[in-house]
């Protein structure tokens, strides 16, 4: 029998395929404009921000020591939390903004190029880390599924967040070194998971997840002694000790947002919601499923029968796979399992989305690797799975999900949030040319139809430096404006709906405390009184300005659907309605 020549193609080739297909899946977000918190960043290393930012604290947006001069000039909205904190410890990923800045300028896709430039080592960390394992086959499949998930795209289109690659890569790094530990008992390699852990945790909060293998690693290690296990999780455990401790003595936390749990602070709201982010996420991992079409607003039956579901066809071929390994390849695909569900755990404080699966994507890739190499590319000797079999049919799903529809999926939402970036920066060119000279007078948004519009301030001058007020009335579609005399508007919307975005994932204020009626907040210049509250939030809210509503100094605008005008309000005494 005469044996034939398989053509072997060079490892290096496989490495320039994938960063080309990296660059085609991600290109629209690498070609985005700036989006949200990267016009407070640039404002902040501009010397714009009202409070002055080191290189090291960009990621310090709302604080004890600011907060009320935020809310005077109209940043933070009316409704805010009253002890509203959003501060986060990611000492690197902001020295690496501000050196960004530095170098390039005002160079956007420069800018994009460096996060993309981290995504090109968190791909090559895990190929290496996956080939440790698993045959060269399956370490490539999970390597392409894990470098083209729809994961990786908000921190390579949005530039504040590429602090979720910044701490991808070092955690990598970290679980590659400790797993060298594992099999060589080499102490300098402790050492150096630790250095890690460590520069991952400088990162971001987001290497607190990698916490998850750890555990997986000791709980799954049996070759370990008690020490060695002791150790394994020491090297990650004092690192991050040391990471919350100097973050809670720093006074670093999220507090009064929707979109942010603090688990020391928020324990209540925290366990509230993390069933549904929990299944949110393992929807979102395993099935490679669009967040608009599974999210936690979901009902929790669905997402749990959802998950059920998608679990019970995963078990077969997972176990069949697990079942053809050696004991310690078996060992080591275990603890990718366990340590993929594992790591979600700290990122349930975070309103779940994809961009909080990259640790989670870690263990997902090389599960859909392993599955997809056994069934697809038997060894000799081995039972082929036939298409109709009911595994090759589970395999032929999973390989369309994470192959085919996750890069697509990635790529549409790249697309779209370039397309969302850009229309922002068009709302805030319309916003500079309807407001001309007045664009440093205390702007009023009588409507608006986006809560984004916050942001705005900070990119109407190409210095980043706001108007001298900024106040937005509400956010709402059709609302009744009455004017009960010169210096007075009341704003009211039809039962059932609120002036202001819902409490649940609400980024300046989350569900508790509730809105009560005779609620007052001063704002500056501006003095604002609940009326009535409906289930859905304030119904009626009425704002009491220190000068005549007409005076040169207000400059009054309409956020509408089909852009910014000048709003014309009532006479005393009258009322009309505001229409998208």
């Amino acid at each position: 029998m005469i044996a034939r020549n398989r053509r072997r193609w060079p490892p290096w080739l496989a490495v320039v395929l994938l960063l080309g297909a990296g660059v085609v899946v991600f290109f629209p977000a690498l070609r985005s404009p700036p989006f949200m918190d990267d016009y407070f960043q640039n404002a902040m290393i501009d010397g714009a921000y009202p409070s002055p930012r080191s290189p090291w604290n960009l990621y310090d947006f709302v604080g004890d020591g600011d907060r009320t001069l935020l809310l005077h000039r109209g940043l933070i909205p009316w409704w805010s939390h009253p002890r509203l904190t959003l501060r986060f410890l990611r000492p690197l990923s902001s020295a690496l903004l501000w050196a960004d800045h530095r170098v390039f300028g005002e160079q956007p896709f420069a800018f994009h190029m460096h996060s993309f430039a981290w995504w090109v080592v968190a791909a090559l960390a895990a190929r290496s880390l996956y080939r440790r394992s698993l045959r060269p086959r399956a370490a490539l499949l999970a390597t392409v599924v894990f470098a083209l998930a729809p994961c990786h795209v908000l921190p390579l289109f949005w530039l504040a967040n590429r602090t979720a690659l910044v701490s991808l890569v070092f955690g990598v790094l970290g679980l590659a070194t400790l797993a060298r530990f594992r099999e060589r008992r080499r102490w300098r390699h402790l050492a150096g998971a630790t250095a890690f852990f460590a520069l991952a945790l400088m990162g971001g909060e987001y290497a607190l997840a990698f916490g998850g293998y750890v555990l997986a690693m000791a709980i799954v290690g049996r070759r370990w002694g008690r020490l060695e296990r002791a150790c394994a999780v020491a090297s990650f455990a004092l690192p991050a000790v040391a990471y919350l401790a100097v973050r809670t003595a720093l006074g670093y936390a999220a507090v009064g947002s929707g979109v942010y749990f603090d688990p020391l602070r928020d324990q209540a709201a925290l366990l509230r919601h993390a069933p549904g982010r929990l299944l949110t996420l393992l929807a979102q991992g395993w099935l490679s499923l669009d967040p608009a079409t599974v999210n936690e607003s979901m009902s929790l039956w669905i997402l749990g029968l959802l998950t059920v579901a998608a679990a019970s066809i995963l078990v077969v071929p997972l176990r069949r796979a697990l079942a053809s390994l050696d004991e310690a390849r078996r060992e080591c695909a275990t603890w990718f399992l366990l340590g993929s569900v594992l790591s979600l755990v700290p990122v349930l404080a975070v309103a779940a989305a994809p961009r909080v699966l990259g640790a989670s994507m870690l263990g997902i890739a090389y599960a859909v690797g392993l599955v997809l190499e056994r069934v697809w590319f038997p060894r000799e000797g081995g039972t082929e799975a036939r298409v109709g079999d009911w595994e090759g049919l589970v395999a032929l799903g999973i390989g369309f999900a994470h192959l085919v529809h996750g890069p697509a999926i990635a790529r549409i939402t790249s697309s779209v949030c370039r397309a969302q970036a850009t229309a922002f920066a068009g709302r805030a060119a319309d916003f500079r040319a309807r407001l001309g000279p007045a664009i440093r007078a205390d702007v009023v948004v009588v409507r608006s139809l986006d809560p984004t519009l916050f942001v705005i301030p900070w990119a109407l001058d190409p210095t980043a430096n706001p108007p001298a007020r900024w106040h937005v009335l509400d956010v709402a579609g059709h609302v009744l404006v009455s004017r009960p005399d010169a210096r007075t508007l009341d704003v009211v919307v039809q039962a059932g709906e609120s002036l202001v975005p819902p409490g649940e994932n609400g980024l300046f204020r989350g569900e508790q405390p509730p809105f009560t009626r005779g609620q007052v907040v001063r704002c500056g210049d501006m003095r604002v009184t609940v009326l009535d509250v409906d289930r859905a939030g304030p119904r009626r809210v009425r704002f009491e300005f220190d000068s005549d509503l007409e005076s040169p100094s207000h400059a009054w605008v309409d956020d509408r659907l089909d852009g910014v005008r000048q709003a014309r309000l009532p006479a005393p005494g009258y009322g009309k309605t505001f229409d998208p």
